[in-house]
């Protein structure tokens, strides 16, 4: 039977400089632009006011010790959006942003403005004032009129919590210390040195990003106001998470007769092969369906004094699911099984109580270190099924950024992948009010990660045969949100779709009388925990399980294709996953953003991913782009890839109208920059950004590259003119550039047409969009290269079109000619 491995390809990349077009059409919105005399004079008032206040309080208050700036709040107003590049200007202004807070439907900034600067202000705002600028508007209006008011800053508005004033003067608690920091400077031993002057506990951990140092502290705010020269480089201050340690309880049954004849049917992994590491309760290797691929080594604990073992039960689930699946088919089918992949846990929760300080942002990191560690030239897949509510929904956290930090390799480039759930209900609301509860119910933390692939749960159960459920029906329907399973469907635009993708979570039953029980024929069988429970086989459920059966998926494809990166593997998950019949007729086309924001892209196909077959073909083309470069301004993009797909146009086009489908699946790792100052330019939470366009039908290659790009237009009177008409894309997406096209770092859609259209199809374009790296004045950083999976999949539902040969044939056929991989014409 033929080997129908994914076609990996070389050589199809061809270079272009790459500038941003302009966008197209529509007229500058017509905004209620306030009287420029009095809005003038009321921010030159402000600004006089604020300094004034400043200096008085830099006499009397401690933590402004040393201070050789003004920290001042800065509201925008309700019909505009403050412009921060002009605020803050380059970076030689001095003027910066440290935090931005939402106040309803309009945002506050805090800006650092240095002594001598307060003066520049003030001229900007007496030439809006007072002077017009050539176009006949008042010069800087933009700016001075996206300000409502100008005040003094204060401690309290270095809180950037999302909902909840700052605690009270007496309040002890963990607090998440953002600090203003450059690599190489002393500021980690001038905190630490005066925390403990002023006794404050502070973490022995801390967590680095590209301008921040976050370190945990256990304090109160009358702490915070005595502690000396603290604004010298306080940025902003969040409540540290907790989390709640509360974990799926388990039902278990005693099938212990059917363990044996499993083992004696499987076959497991060599001890060098690709690993899913669980960062959990720890897990119970003396049960012997994990035993053999477990080894004493690679069971660690975050803590040494809490033991390896799983005090409660979760891990040694999860892991019994990471190697199996759900048990229900292994146990019973009698059929032979070849295990591709191990097992690895690092402890992450305490057995009592919580950890102290809760560094979760830190010990997730250092817990993936530690399996690295031990076992360094092994290949492994990160699985987080532990989470906490909160209200940041989709703004990153220390939490979620130390994770993308990883997976991106920010800091020691090795890139990861991690898998992640999207949390669950709490029990007492599971079911009650399905799915309008699910709906409103965000994602927890750390599961808004960007670089993280973040699990939801569907299901498909639905059959009960326990005596004792009569009069009891499931709840969710086949195909449709698990019960507990939470969403991103409340979150603004500002974030990705999460989760990305769904897996089985099992469901739950209720009665009549609205009464909600879980039932272990809706559960997962899996292996249970010996220190809780003298079986042998229990159940699991909700999103820890489809996470659980993500990372075994992520696990099978990396020991499958060893020379794909994380992102390519995260890439051919996502690439895979197709909507139920339910989710689509929950939410058809009109609705298909909240579909994205409900299931993501739908249930990945392991068979799908694994393999394509006669008439289905998978490229996957692994490159690096440079997005930026640096230049005397305010640096620019710098190129954009084409890619000429393989597709051969005589015998495409032979097929005519042929129905064919194709998807195209962009995923890339971003390095990120959390402090919360808004998202615009150079304080934008991604280091960058990559999107696709795949050539439209009747669009030449010279049309797409003037398309995509503004560096090659012509220039007539001084300006860039569009050589081109633009011919618009009439194929049939599913999603469509606007849905595609938003916050996150894995794109993916397809569109459905003819072998006609698809032999114009063979061109897609990789450009940049802006991140954070683009502002930066460092070469090494402005021109960091970035890198990215492009998979590209066609398919037919005609079975005498063998498309995997077809293109099988284009490549032989290229290579033996040896032709350059320029774009056609």
């Amino acid at each position: 039977m033929p080997d129908y491995r994914h076609f990996t390809l070389t050589g199809t990349r061809t270079s272009r400089g790459y500038t941003t077009p302009p966008p197209g059409g529509g007229d500058r919105k017509s905004l209620p632009y306030p009287d420029r005399a009095t809005h003038g004079e009321k921010l030159l008032q402000d600004l006089e006011r604020a300094e004034r206040n400043a200096q008085a309080r830099q006499q009397s208050e401690p933590i402004r010790e040393g201070l050789q700036f003004i920290p001042m709040r800065f509201s925008e107003g309700s019909d505009f959006d403050l412009k921060l590049q002009s605020l803050a200007g380059n970076e030689s202004s001095g003027i910066r942003i440290l935090s931005v807070r939402e106040k309803g439907t309009t945002k506050e900034y805090l800006v650092a403005v240095p002594d001598g600067k307060v003066a520049g202000l003030g001229k900007k705002f007496r030439k809006y004032r007072d002077e017009d600028s050539e176009t006949g508007r008042p010069k800087n209006e933009d700016f001075a009129a996206s300000v409502a008011s100008i005040e003094a800053g204060e401690l309290a508005d270095y809180w950037t919590e999302p909902k909840g004033a700052l605690p009270v003067s007496d309040h002890l608690l963990w607090w998440e210390v953002w600090l203003s920091s450059s690599p190489g400077d002393e500021v980690e031993a001038w905190f630490r040195r005066v925390a403990g002057e002023q006794k404050i506990l502070v973490s022995s951990q801390q967590v680095r990003f590209p301008d921040r140092l976050v370190i945990l502290a256990y304090a109160t705010i009358t702490q915070w106001e005595a502690f000396p020269g603290l604004l010298q480089y306080l940025a902003e201050f969040r409540r540290a998470k907790l989390v709640a340690g509360e974990f799926t309880r388990l039902n278990p049954a005693s099938q212990a007769e059917y363990i044996q004849d499993l083992l004696s049917r499987t076959q497991f992994a060599p001890s060098d092969a690709v690993r899913v590491c669980l960062l959990d309760t720890g897990v119970d290797r003396g049960h012997p369906l994990l035993e053999a691929s477990l080894s004493v080594t690679d069971l660690q604990s975050w803590r040494e004094e809490w033991g390896a073992n799983d005090h409660a039960g979760h891990g040694t689930e999860l892991a019994g699911i990471c190697l199996f699946g759900s048990l229900v088919g292994p146990l019973y089918d009698g059929e032979q099984i070849e295990l591709k992949h191990r097992l690895e846990s690092v402890k992450i929760i305490p057995p009592f109580g919580r950890n102290e300080p809760p560094d979760y942002g830190p010990i997730t990191v250092g817990a993936m270190a530690l399996a690295e560690t031990s076992s360094p030239h092994s290949s492994r897949v990160f699985c987080l099924a532990v989470t906490v509510e909160g209200e940041d929904h989709w703004r990153p956290t220390l939490w979620s950024a130390a994770i993308d930090q990883a997976c991106a390799g920010a800091l020691d480039e090795q890139q990861r992948l991690v898998i992640i759930s999207a949390g669950n209900l709490g029990e007492e609301v599971i079911g009650k009010n399905y799915p309008a509860e699910n709906h409103v119910s965000s994602v927890e933390d750390p599961a808004q990660a960007w670089n993280a692939l973040t699990v939801g749960a569907y299901t498909n159960m639905a059959w009960m045969d326990e005596v004792a459920l009569e009069g009891y029906t499931p709840i969710a329907k086949p195909g449709s949100l698990s019960p507990a399973s939470r969403t991103s469907l409340c979150w603004n635009e500002n974030g990705p779709y999460k989760p990305d993708v769904v897996f089985e979570g099992g469901n739950y039953a209720r009665n009549a009388q609205c009464f909600i029980t879980s039932v272990e024929d809706l559960d997962l069988l899996t292996t249970a925990s010996l220190t809780k429970t003298q079986a042998l086989l229990g159940t699991t459920r909700n999103t820890s399980a489809a996470t659980a059966l993500a990372a075994r998926m992520a696990a099978i494809l990396q020991a499958e294709y060893p020379a794909y990166w994380p992102e390519s593997i995260r890439g051919l998950m996502v690439h895979s996953a197709e909507w139920t019949p339910q989710m689509l007729e929950e939410f058809p086309f009109r609705d298909r953003r909240q579909r994205l924001k409900v299931y993501g892209m739908g249930v990945p196909n392991l068979t799908r991913a694994r393999r394509s077959a006669e008439g289905f073909a998978t490229m996957v083309i692994q490159d690096h782009l440079q997005p930026y470069k640096l230049t005397s301004g305010d640096n620019a993009t710098h190129e954009m890839h084409f890619h000429h797909l393989p597709l051969p146009r005589k015998v495409l086009e032979e097929l005519g109208s042929t129905p064919v489908r194709m998807r195209v699946t962009l995923s890339y790792f971003i390095e990120p920059n959390p402090p919360r100052r808004g998202y615009v330019a150079r304080y934008q939470y991604a280091s960058h950004g990559l999107r696709f366009s795949v050539r439209r039908p009747q669009e030449t290659p010279e049309r797409m590259i003037a398309r995509l790009s503004t560096t090659e237009w012509p220039i007539e009177n001084g300006k860039k003119k569009r050589p081109f008409e633009t011919i618009s894309d009439d194929r049939n997406w599913d999603l469509g550039p606007e849905a595609v096209s938003v916050r996150g770092s894995i794109h993916s859609d397809a569109w459905e047409g003819t072998a006609a259209q698809l032999a114009l199809s063979n061109l897609i374009g990789v450009y940049p969009v802006s991140g954070w790296w683009r502002y930066r004045k460092d070469r090494t950083i402005v021109e960091k290269s970035a890198r990215y999976s492009l998979i590209v999949s066609i398919s037919t539902s005609d079975t005498t079109v063998d498309l995997y040969n077809i293109i099988a044939n284009e490549i032989s056929s290229r290579i033996s000619a040896g032709i350059a991989t320029e774009i056609p014409t």
